[in-house]
């Protein structure tokens, strides 16, 4: 292929924005509230010392309920009828909440400030409180404060991960930051690993006059351990998390409470002879990774940053300006000519980590590294996304309620094997057999069906077409062979369907989850389409909660106790195989306790081949009467830690694929039309 000269483009002109200037004086500013940026919240509410009394009385001070701004936010709408959405563990508050709402909103506003065509009301007329269940920030209920006539909806612990632009009426996320003791979580994290290694030298020691020896090597301030760490939590606790790691990548005087805690433990714990020289040994080194478009640290219980164990470390530490320079001289010298080198050491930007222990002029060092997660949350759910994503990595959680650190494991082999049983059932009840499949190491999706040419005039009518089969793609032949675009010819997938003109076409269910927003209905049509493609019929069922035995009846499922997914094949009339767009944590936790297989977005991807992943699919598994097992599968049965790689927890993140609520026409959450 030649290149072609690209047409010169225009320079682009800078953008400006040009606002409203503020009035002159103090008066003006403070009596003309819609003149202020949009960010700034007027002095009668800022300033409101009644309102901040009652703030301080009523609520707990250490959770930020953003009170001053939800009030400006309602003032701002006009709102008259406002609907708080609160989780579980925050609804005790929801009463007082709404009180300091309708009794503070509109009350101070200055008089002849409505610019606005219509009025701004003299109260909030009415506060509706949702009490449906919360899981998370795909619950936000728009749907049922629309229902109740509600002008804006609060939602209160989540992140924004539906957007505005998306909901049937305004939202205002409140995330309720909560302030916890950062300190002692950073004190309980370095003398862990300080009694560590402690105990590691006495074990290597053996003797006391090598544990001797080891005091005084202790004493020379040797560093002989470098623990990375990544720090993650929930929402509540984004602040914490940064906070957290700004500490562990200070200097050692950075910590002083640290050591003196960790000394006066020692000492209450272990010998005279244990100081707290050894914390000069253990350094630690910490960043905050991301999953955009989550914040900076944030774990959602389907999607966490993945990859974290592979991570370049060096250049993960590095200031975002510095990593900038960084690129920017590495892409210089690489468009200077062949074999251009990285760039040397003295042209490496400064490091904002001022723990760099690696002493480039003493060879002798060589501290060991470890890489750790202290994850900030009182429960597990959270945690599980990240050590599913990344189950290789030690993972630390601290509890800020309990003050306590706790080593959590989780047992990824055994969820693995579960779920590559219900990829198993499905494929085979479905009849798909595999022929010729290349499975790679590196996961990479493959669309067979694409948005037709019409999709933005053309609507799918799903309720229309719930049963139909689509005729018009039936295959003439006993099989059809359905080829995956590629520009790799060797790296073709190719998946056939057996039999299907002999037997009527098999049954797929397709839950589209309706608890608020966890639904996607573009999901339902990429995946709607996909199993027409194959000539699978689909039904299509839209619930608020999935439970087994609701499923059970609507698959028209024996109730016999015996019956598994595996046992799918026998349904010859109802149901086969659910995949279920609601959360993906239901089919990874609680999928082997329904009749038949209930599958995520991604693994039904890997069911019908559009992903090559080995660990939940091998190449050459057979499911037609062969018990031969594959190469994968004697080394899976052999040693299970071979099967440890990651499975993906991208739900919601923007590098996730056709199965992810980003990808693609996905953050439309429209119904897309794939001529299929």
């Amino acid at each position: 292929m030649t290149d072609t000269p690209q047409p010169s483009q225009p320079k682009r002109q800078p953008r400006i924005i040009r606002r409203k200037k503020k009035p002159s004086g103090s008066s003006a500013s403070a009596s003309t509230p819609s003149l202020l940026p949009a960010n700034e919240i007027p002095a009668h509410i800022q300033n409101n010392s009644q309102l901040h009394h009652v703030i301080s009385t009523t609520l707990p001070p250490d959770y930020e309920f953003e009170i001053p701004k939800t009030i400006w936010r309602i003032e701002k709408a006009h709102a008259r009828h406002v609907a708080l959405q609160l989780p579980e563990g925050l609804l005790m508050y929801a009463s007082a909440i709404g009180d300091i709402l309708v009794k503070f909103a509109y009350r101070f506003r200055p008089a002849g400030d409505d610019t606005a065509e219509d009025a701004a009301p003299a109260s909030v007329e009415s506060l509706s409180v949702l009490g449906d269940v919360t899981y998370g920030a795909c619950c936000i209920d728009d749907l049922s404060a629309r229902a109740l006539g509600c002008d804006l909806l609060v939602h209160y612990g989540h992140s924004c991960l539906v957007p505005l632009t998306c909901t049937v009426v305004p939202c205002l996320y409140v995330f309720v930051e909560i302030r916890v003791d950062v300190e002692h979580l950073v004190e309980c994290f370095r003398l862990t690993f300080w009694q560590e290694e402690e105990e590691r030298r006495r074990r290597r020691a053996g003797t006391e006059k090598d544990a001797a020896s080891s005091s005084r090597a202790g004493d020379s301030e040797e560093v002989s351990k470098l623990v990375e760490t990544l720090v993650m939590g929930t929402v509540q606790f984004r602040s914490a998390v940064v906070e957290a790691a700004r500490l562990l990548n200070g200097d050692r005087t950075d910590s002083v409470t640290a050591v003196s805690s960790a000394r006066s433990t020692a000492a209450a714990a272990s010998s005279p002879t244990d100081d707290a020289s050894h914390s000069n040994t253990v350094r630690f080194r910490a960043i905050v990774p991301q999953a955009k478009p989550l914040s900076p640290g944030e774990v959602l219980g389907c999607t966490a940053p993945s990859g974290l164990a592979e991570l370049d470390f060096d250049e993960a530490v590095l200031s975002p300006a510095a990593r900038r320079k960084l690129r920017q001289e590495v892409r210089n010298n690489n468009e200077g000519g062949d074999g251009a080198e990285e760039p040397s050491e003295q042209q490496q930007p400064q490091r904002c980590d001022s723990n760099d222990i690696e002493n480039k002029n003493n060879p002798q060092q060589h501290p060991s590294k470890e890489r750790v997660m202290l994850f900030l949350a009182d429960g597990r759910f959270h945690l599980e996304a990240a050590m599913i994503s990344n189950p290789s990595l030690r993972a630390l959680r601290y509890d800020p309620y309990s003050k306590t650190l706790t080593e959590e494991k989780y047992e990824i082999v055994k969820m693995k094997t579960l779920r590559r049983e219900a990829i198993r059932s499905t494929r085979k009840v479905l009849g798909i057999a595999n022929h010729g499949m290349n499975v790679s190491s590196q996961m990479h999706p493959v669309l067979s069906v694409r948005p037709s040419a019409t999709a933005s005039s053309s609507v799918d009518d799903i309720a229309n077409s719930v049963l139909a089969y689509p005729s018009s793609k039936q295959p003439s032949t006993s099989s059809s062979q359905i080829s995956h675009s590629s520009s790799n010819p060797s790296s073709l997938s190719t998946a056939t369907i057996t039999d299907i003109t002999t037997a009527p076409p098999k049954t797929m269910g397709i839950i589209l989850g309706t608890l608020g927003r966890q639904g996607n209905p573009a999901i339902l049509s990429r995946i709607r389409s996909l199993l027409h493609s194959r000539g699978i019929r689909t039904i299509i069922v839209l619930l608020s909660e999935i439970f087994p035995k609701k499923l059970e009846m609507i698959s028209n499922h024996s109730t016999s106790s015996s019956r598994s997914p595996s046992d799918a094949g026998n349904n010859r009339h109802g149901v086969c195989a659910w995949v279920q767009i609601a959360c993906p944590r239901l089919s990874v936790d609680w999928g082997h306790h329904f009749c038949v297989p209930v599958l995520s977005p991604f693994e039904l991807f890997v069911a019908l081949g559009e992903v090559a992943d080995p660990s939940l699919c091998s190449a050459h598994d057979e499911y037609f009467g062969s018990d031969q097992l594959s190469d994968a599968e004697e080394e899976r049965k052999t040693d299970p830690e071979s099967d440890i790689s990651g499975y993906p927890m991208d739900f919601y993140s923007k590098d996730g694929g056709p199965w992810t609520n980003y990808y693609d026409v996905n953050k439309d959450r429209r119904v897309v039309s794939y001529g299929v």
